[in-house]
């Protein structure tokens, strides 16, 4: 599983699970709840019902069903086109941006590349110009988003506007509104609709200054 694909750890990075939870459900020794399997399956980029298999069967027992469950859940971890993870030494070159990106904003002709489990479709690389984000973000940091990993409130995100414009900070979201304020203590906040955030990516790696 480590040769090739994802190992454990990044597995439980990507859908918020415990490694020894996720190692249980390898083992057998526990089942995973409806819940787990969602957030595994968004983790591998796969719907649930693949990861679950086609056997809705109610002749199965239970411990029949989740043993089909278990070896389709192994395969799924061997195959790297699920993963997201390319070769383990080698990243991907990703857009680098010298600002929040945005619908106007271009990135700039030099590319950087980033480590060998950033590799999603989408994912850019930003070079941190000020301190509203500091101690997490220092002028000078490249920080990498990434639009595959689930966030959630308070983490630091990239988000693209609607109106064409960009942001970096924290995201916090109130029912169908979205909180953006920086992480240095003081920093202005705004709050915006959900449909008003063209994109949200996640704060997933930093490279320091």
């Amino acid at each position: 599983m480590q040769q090739r694909g994802m190992n454990l750890t990044k597995l439980a990075t990507r859908s918020e699970l415990a490694v020894s939870s996720i190692s249980r459900y390898l083992s057998g020794r526990q089942v995973p709840g409806a819940d787990a399997l969602g957030k595994l399956a968004a983790a591998l980029d796969v719907s649930t019902g693949e990861l679950m298999g086609p056997f809705v069967a109610p002749a199965l027992s239970t411990k029949e069903q989740f043993l089909l469950q278990l070896e389709q859940l192994k395969e799924l971890l061997l195959k790297e086109d699920l993963s997201g993870i390319r070769d383990a030494t080698a990243g991907v070159s990703l857009p680098l941006y010298s600002r929040a990106p945005s619908l106007k904003e271009r990135p700039e002709p030099k590319r950087f590349l980033a480590p060998a489990d950033v590799t999603e479709a989408g994912a850019y690389a930003v070079r941190i110009g000020d301190d509203s984000n500091s101690p997490r973000l220092q002028p000078g940091d490249v920080a990498v988003f990434s639009p595959s990993v689930p966030w959630k409130s308070g983490d630091v995100c990239a988000v693209v506007l609607a109106d064409g414009g960009g942001y970096i900070g924290r995201v916090g979201r109130r029912g169908r509104r979205l909180v953006l304020s920086g992480v240095k203590s003081g920093s202005p906040s705004k709050t915006i609709s959900v449909d008003e955030a063209k994109t949200i990516h996640r704060l997933v790696w930093i490279k320091t200054s």
